[in-house]
């Protein structure tokens, strides 16, 4: 019995000692060399760590240092200072699931081009102080400094949780697929495939962002609330291909906004820029690209914005979204000194914009230098009709700066109704009514006053009657008929009395060989547009009849059949009254 009880201790003794030996042994490079040698030998991996840390009073947790974990021959999946693995009871039935997993001071790197065929998970996934780098087909994100965990937790090629689980994180900076973010914090949960976010908050460029929503199970976007305030971003692009961009991101997915506020928001870029603007849009939705909405409302105000050479001051625009049509309740603002007033509605079937009123008060405002070949480019898709219900101007000052024939109008008054401006994308007159009054106009130096008109349009011809001005002296009247097929058939008469008899000749008639105020007549008749040329091809006749009593007859350039040299007549000679003889005084009577 002796020799037994002496041989059982000294067993229990070796074992004892062994198990020591192999606690220190386990936790020097020397094994963590041999690990790591192993994980590279018999799998599709590498695996290279500085020691192991275990401690006998936490039987089940295991540290792993200086850590470096990747494919064969591919860039590192994972660098991190310390691994922490806390093994399940069922280790070694499922020998890639954890109790908790966490990673300290390193880079995790997750990408859908590398397949992860170990499907490693724990109860506990826990982020202390890591850099993230995650590219999926749908998903780039880059965060520094991120901490946080997810309870539970599973890896998939998709990197989406696929089971119910809870989720918080914050990084100190964020980068989700391209939009740049710092102190972000993300919580929220899964439930049936479903991403709630009950909690998103970052700043964003210098701004705040804050809101909540969801990601359903089949990729679509619900946004409870969005918000963003005191943001400023400053663009490359000018805003079209901001706007496009925009689109294209919106355009990959299915959103619906319940609600979105931009506050105090300033955003420029090259020849634009928003200041203090402020939108606020809800119960909004974006389908493959195209917004919807049963009863949906948009708000926007700004202290300034500025596209290209339009400036607007203090904009409002307030819209409501139904089905395919959105009605402009209002819309203002302060424009080129004055004030731009508008409500109506577009319908998004015809691409038709309807303005029942339109008003214009106290502007000055100048013509760009290529305003008529601007007027001859299409419009924009969207913009295949526009409608003018009724138009209002009183007071505003038209300019234009084309050296070859400037013009001003002052004091404008004009008062229009169901004018069609644009018919398929084209700027024209296409139907209406105006009538136009100005106290004072100059037309290339000629100063003119009270000018005024009235016009009506009608598919097939635009008639102007009425016409009239006053010169220093003198009156001009004027009437025509313009054709609205392509050649533009006119029909021009325009008379002047006591007016200078050169007076058209500052307007693009060819030189008059006369000065002085006198009576003008001109006929006009032909087309603007020939179909060979393409210049006009005019006929008539302008008749001069100058105070002094010339008179010269003069043709359009170009016109055949008519005299070689319109002569002047000359005033009729009148001989001097002859003086009656004077007879010789008589004798006063008083001597």
């Amino acid at each position: 019995m002796r020799f037994i009880r002496k041989s059982l201790y000294t067993l229990l003794a070796l074992i004892l000692v062994l198990a020591i030996a192999v606690y220190f042994i386990a936790q020097t490079s020397y094994a963590a060399r041999w690990v790591s040698q192993w994980v590279t030998d018999n799998t599709p991996y590498q695996l290279s760590l500085d020691h192991l840390d275990y401690s006998i009073t936490s039987p089940y947790q295991l540290v792993l240092n200086d850590v470096e974990f990747s494919q064969q021959k591919q860039s590192p999946l994972l660098k991190a200072k310390k691994v922490t693995l806390e093994l399940t009871s069922s280790f070694w039935q499922t020998p890639m699931y954890f109790s908790a997993l966490e990673l300290e001071d390193g880079t995790l790197n997750l990408s859908a081009k590398n397949t992860i065929e170990l499907a490693p998970g724990s109860d506990r996934f826990q982020l202390r102080n890591m850099t993230l780098n995650v590219e999926g087909p749908d998903l780039t994100l880059q965060g520094e400094k991120v901490n946080g965990g997810i309870i539970p937790w599973t890896l998939t090629n998709s990197f989406l949780p696929e089971k119910d689980n809870r989720f918080e994180f914050s990084a100190n900076k964020l980068v989700v697929n391209g939009i740049d973010t710092h102190k972000a914090l993300i919580q929220g949960e899964v439930k049936d495939r479903q991403i709630i976010f009950n909690n998103v908050g970052a700043d964003l460029a210098n701004g705040q962002l804050t809101g909540n929503g969801q990601r359903t199970a089949d990729g679509k976007w619900q946004i409870e609330n969005l918000r963003l305030s005191e943001v400023k971003y400053q663009s490359h692009l000018a805003l079209d291909q901001l706007l496009d961009q925009l689109g294209q991101r919106i355009s990959n997915t299915d959103i619906t906004l319940n609600r979105l506020d931009l506050i105090n928001t300033n955003i420029q870029g090259p020849e634009w820029a928003f200041s203090d603007f402020t939108l606020s849009m809800k119960d909004v939705a974006f389908i493959k690209g195209r917004w919807q909405a049963t009863s949906g409302s948009v708000l926007m105000n700004a202290y300034d914005m500025v596209y290209n050479d339009n400036h607007l001051v203090s904009p409002v625009l307030s819209l409501d979204l139904e089905n395919n049509s959105v009605i402009i309740k209002q819309f203002s603002s302060r424009w080129q000194d004055g004030l731009v007033r508008a409500t109506g509605n577009w319908q998004r079937d015809t691409q038709t914009l309807t303005l029942d009123e339109v008003a214009f008060t106290a502007l000055l405002y100048t013509l760009p230098k290529e305003w008529l070949s601007q007027l001859k480019q299409l419009q924009p898709e969207w913009l295949q009709e526009l409608h003018v219900t009724k138009l209002a101007a009183n007071r505003n000052i038209l300019i234009d700066i084309t050296p070859d024939f400037p013009f001003q109008f002052t004091s404008i008054d004009s008062n229009g109704s169901d004018l069609y401006l644009v018919k398929n994308r084209q700027v024209g007159l296409w139907g209406g009514t105006l009538s136009f009054n100005a106290s004072d106009a100059t037309l290339n130096k000629i100063d003119l006053r009270h000018p005024s008109f009235n016009l009506n349009a009608t598919p097939e011809t635009i008639t102007i009657s009425d016409v009239s001005a006053f010169t220093k002296e003198g009156l001009i009247e004027a009437s025509a008929t313009l054709n609205q097929k392509p050649k533009r058939s006119l029909n021009l008469t325009l008379n002047g009395r006591s007016v200078p008899v050169d007076i058209l000749q500052s307007w693009g008639w060819q030189t008059i060989p006369l000065q002085g105020n006198g009576t003008i007549a001109l006929q006009l008749n032909g087309n603007l547009i020939d179909n060979q040329s393409g210049k006009p091809e005019l006929k008539g006749s302008l008749k001069i009849t100058s105070d002094t009593g010339q008179q010269l007859t003069q043709y359009p350039a170009g016109q055949k059949d008519v005299p070689e040299e319109p002569a002047i007549t000359p005033a009729p000679v009148t001989e001097p009254p002859v003086a009656p003889e004077q007879n010789a005084p008589e004798a006063s009577p008083f001597g």
